[in-house]
């Protein structure tokens, strides 16, 4: 009895086995990226069908996905993974090891070094990790079988073998995060297509090997997503909660306000670095027994780019100032 329950078992794994593998070419939605990638991107039919036969649906990845830490901790929760000891000395490590480097991003892009850093930190601890999950198989799970945001990752699927072509990567064993980013600053496809940079000059874009190429590029997306040198990140404020006059935007990385915005008796804070009609977020962080409130300039703005979510932003920022 039990050796037949056993048998029963094994063939059963060895079916979900092979029909996970096999079943984007008959899932509704692999017609329409296969015709993209054939017809517009020229690549091979047979090609194609191969790379879907080797995807793998992951349901803990759709799990993942549905339960990001940003939305599942409290703030000081949150904080205290990347605040610590460990995160910090090797930071001031990274800065040391690659000093010139991030001097001359810095440079280029207006960009402080330490933010650079911070972004490594938080998304890799310095490149030490950079996922565990093959993309293709995370790309084309959410893109096949998350329906709330599918036209998103099939975007990023699609570009994820145009990028594989164009830099010679091995589709097949690149791995990355739950939701197919990569490298030292977890850059998705498209953001690794646009924004990634030889900051070696060795004639390759090279996010998983190369330092300097991962620090230029986490420095130019910024650049690229507004960061203006100098500005300050965040001013620190009273509470604004009684003259806001829409409470929607407070922590709303979608919709952002001005001064133009608030009430006159808010106006009376001063600060020369403010312009009138200049974007900015309101922000407020439960410390528990108190709260803290915060304006973000267009730098903070600029790390919510990087992440949708005032948590990682401020995270990013506070580990940049223990450098």
């Amino acid at each position: 009895m039990k050796s037949s329950i056993k048998l029963y078992i094994f063939i059963a794994i060895l079916i979900f086995s092979v029909d996970s593998k096999a079943n984007y070419l008959n899932h509704p939605s692999y017609e329409e990226i296969a015709k993209i990638l054939v017809e517009k991107h020229e690549f091979s039919p047979e090609y194609i069908e191969s790379v879907f036969k080797s995807a793998t649906k992951q349901q803990k990845i759709i799990d993942r996905v549905n339960s990001p830490a940003e939305s599942t901790h409290t703030w000081q929760r949150y904080r205290k993974i990347f605040i610590e000891y460990k995160r910090i000395r090797n930071g001031k490590k990274f800065i040391k090891n690659n000093f010139n480097t991030l001097e001359r991003a810095e440079a280029v892009y207006g960009v402080p070094k330490e933010i650079i850093t911070a972004i490594i930190g938080v998304e890799t601890r310095y490149g030490k990790i950079m996922g565990t999950d093959r993309v293709i198989d995370a790309l084309s799970t959410l893109a096949f079988d998350y329906p709330r945001r599918s036209k998103f990752f099939s975007n990023e699927l699609i570009h994820l073998l145009i990028l594989c072509r164009e830099n010679n990567l091995d589709l097949f064993k690149i791995k990355g995060s739950y939701a197919g980013a990569m490298g030292f600053g977890q850059f998705i496809p498209t953001s690794y297509l646009a924004y990634a940079v030889d900051f070696d000059n060795n004639g390759s874009v090279d996010l998983f090997g190369s330092v300097e190429d991962a620090i230029g590029s986490v420095a130019n997306y910024l650049s690229k997503h507004g960061w203006e040198a100098g500005k300050p990140v965040l001013w620190k404020t009273t509470n604004f909660l009684l003259v806001i006059k829409d409470p929607a935007l407070i922590n709303n990385v979608k919709k952002l306000s001005t001064l133009e915005n608030f009430d006159k008796d808010f106006l009376t804070f001063k600060n020369s670095q403010f312009v009138r009609n200049e974007s900015f977020m309101p922000l407020q962080f439960d410390m528990g027994m108190k709260k803290e409130f915060y304006l973000g300039s267009k730098n903070f703005i600029a790390i919510t780019k990087y992440n949708r979510s005032h948590f990682y932003a401020k995270a990013v920022y506070d580990l940049s100032l223990e450098f």
